[in-house]
């Protein structure tokens, strides 16, 4: 297993590859994407998608004591969610904002934020306490 600095520095070097690759995907030229035959359209599932990987990245790139910060985590991905639709609205080859896009990116990052502070509770439960010895059911 890799040293915990290590492991920091790749999460955070990830985190900011996926916060460059929404940015770039969201200010593509309008993909066509197909819509599922409810009324709920593909794109939104993207982001959803987009979003949870970066709550989930950018929680996994923080250090642990900013890990219980999931408020910094959460306005920062808000922000950015609200930047890039706006940022939409302006280009000028299809693209535009829209409220529903930016609701499905507050849905992902709360997905991502809140799964990775239940599986680090998880962990930490899991885990005997300093001077505990582990129970050999």
């Amino acid at each position: 297993m890799l040293p915990t600095n290590q492991l920091n520095a790749i999460l955070r070097l990830l985190a900011v590859l996926w916060t460059l690759g929404i940015a770039l995907a969201l200010a593509w030229p309008r993909p066509d994407l197909p819509s599922l035959p409810s009324t709920f359209p593909l794109n939104k599932f993207v982001h959803i998608a987009l979003f949870a990987g970066f709550g989930l990245l950018w929680m996994g790139a923080l250090r642990p004591a900013l890990r219980r910060r999931s408020a910094w985590v959460a306005g920062a991905g808000l922000l950015f969610a609200v930047v890039t639709e706006a940022g939409q609205h302006v280009l000028p080859f299809g693209r535009a904002a829209s409220g529903l896009d930016a609701l499905a990116d507050a849905a992902g990052l709360a997905l991502g934020v809140g799964a990775f502070s239940l599986a680090s509770r998880w962990r930490r439960s899991a885990s005997p306490s300093p001077g505990q010895q582990p129970s050999r059911d």
